[in-house]
C-alpha cells in the first residue's frame, strides 16, 4: 500500500492490538506487581518549579545599584527632563 508508512500505522495492526478482549480487574487486591515495585516508596518533588519567565542569576554589585538613568535634555543639557518638555529655551514659532 504505502512503502514509506510503517506497519504500526496501518488499519491490520490496530485491529491486531484490540484482538484480544480486555477484561478490567474488579479489586486492587488482584493486581499482581513485582516485590521490588512494591516496596518501592515514592516521593514527590523536592521543589516546586516557578512559574514564567527564570529570573536573573548574576547579582549586581553594592556600587551597580546606585547608578540611575535619568532623563538628559540635549538643548541645555540639564537633568529630570528631555528636549520635548524643555522649559529653558523658549521655543520658536
Amino acid at each position: 500500500m504505502h512503502p514509506y508508512c510503517s506497519d504500526y500505522y496501518k488499519p491490520d495492526a490496530l485491529a491486531k492490538t484490540y484482538e484480544i478482549p480486555m477484561v478490567p480487574m474488579p479489586n486492587k487486591e488482584d493486581w499482581s506487581a513485582p516485590d521490588d515495585v512494591i516496596a518501592e516508596t515514592v516521593y514527590p518533588p523536592r521543589y516546586r518549579r516557578l512559574v514564567g519567565r527564570p529570573r536573573k542569576r548574576r547579582k549586581k554589585n553594592a556600587d551597580e545599584k546606585i547608578i540611575v538613568n535619568t532623563n538628559c535634555c540635549r538643548q541645555c543639557g540639564q537633568e529630570g527632563h528631555n528636549r520635548r518638555t524643555c522649559t529653558f529655551f523658549p521655543k520658536e514659532k
